[in-house]
């Protein structure tokens, strides 16, 4: 039977204690599904991700897996797991399949075991055909790639990735997920930081948002997406700002600034508002006009005050 990666009450200040990175966190990971950590700039995320790695001690709170403390056994925490930082691997003097490879040999893999995982790596990511050029040549994306490879190749039973999807071409991303998918199917427990909201909704079976150290949405991509179908967003600009008035009693209304509107509508609104908006142009008070089904990405910006 997989085991859960347990987080328990884990809190993290830095600068004596003025800072709150991770305020105490609790939830688990399972194996067979991918887990999306999201949230802004500083929300605590990386920070996540290195307290379970083993790199950063946390001031208080536990991190369990398989009978192990990650906390008190920080080498058998590096043991079983794989992480692709946000910078890249430094590969300067060495090639894309000397890296890799490299990687491998570590992990115990050699001779023709070696030669297949690499070679299937390379394939599966469409990297084989720049396998021979030194890493300082390599462009930002293929840099990118390659530390992916590193981390993937003979995977660890737990994989953390920090933004892994940053400099790489549409084509290679969608690559990426499909690989991450199939690790998470296979029972490995796959944890991913992202701040493309797009790829989540597309491509992780559950979301993680933090804001400000704190842990404020655990939820299945299903279900927000399900509750998300039945709303939409029409987004005006106006010639002069607007008051309440302005707009039927009915509509759930945003404004950003003086002039930017969102107006969340459920399906049955549609036909009201776009009549509406029609006044509206007719008297010349819009100035532009965007409909859409709403996103996990606008309800990111509500959930947090990283608009404000």
């Amino acid at each position: 039977m997989k085991s859960n990666l347990g987080i328990h009450s884990i809190t993290k200040r830095f600068k004596h204690g003025q800072v709150i990175a991770n305020d105490n966190i609790s939830t688990q990971f399972s194996p067979g599904i991918i887990t999306a950590l999201t949230g802004h700039n500083g929300a605590g995320k990386t920070t996540l991700l290195k307290q379970i790695m083993g790199i950063t001690r946390p001031d208080k709170g536990s991190i369990t897996f398989a009978g192990h403390s990650f906390i008190q056994e920080p080498a058998v925490a590096r043991n079983m797991i794989s992480m692709m930082p946000q910078l890249h691997a430094p590969l300067t003097g060495v090639t894309l399949r000397q890296s890799v490879a490299a990687i491998l040999r570590v992990r115990g893999c050699f001779g023709t075991d070696l030669r297949t995982e690499l070679d299937e790596v390379l394939d599966n990511l469409r990297i084989s055909d720049w396998a021979n050029t030194p890493g300082e040549k390599l462009s930002g994306g293929l840099q990118r790639l390659t530390s992916f490879a590193m981390t993937v190749v003979s995977p660890a039973p737990i994989l953390l990735f920090d933004e892994p999807t940053n400099d790489v071409d549409p084509v290679r991303r969608k690559l990426i997920w499909h690989y991450l998918s199939k690790l998470a199917k296979s029972g490995h427990i796959v944890i991913v930081v992202t701040h493309n909201l797009v790829e989540v909704d597309q491509y992780a079976d559950r979301y993680l948002l933090l804001d400000h150290g704190h842990l404020v949405r655990d939820e299945s991509t299903k279900l927000v997406v399900g509750n998300l179908l039945d709303e939409n967003i029409l987004t005006i600009t106006t010639k002069h700002p607007f008051d309440s008035r302005d707009f039927p009693e009915s509509f759930k209304v945003k404004s950003n600034n003086d002039l930017r509107y969102k107006i969340f509508l459920k399906h049955g609104q549609i036909i009201t508002a776009v009549q509406w908006l029609q006044q509206r142009m007719d008297a010349s008070e819009i100035a532009t006009y965007s409909l859409a089904p709403n996103s996990l990405d606008s309800m990111y910006g509500g959930l947090t005050d990283g608009d404000k």
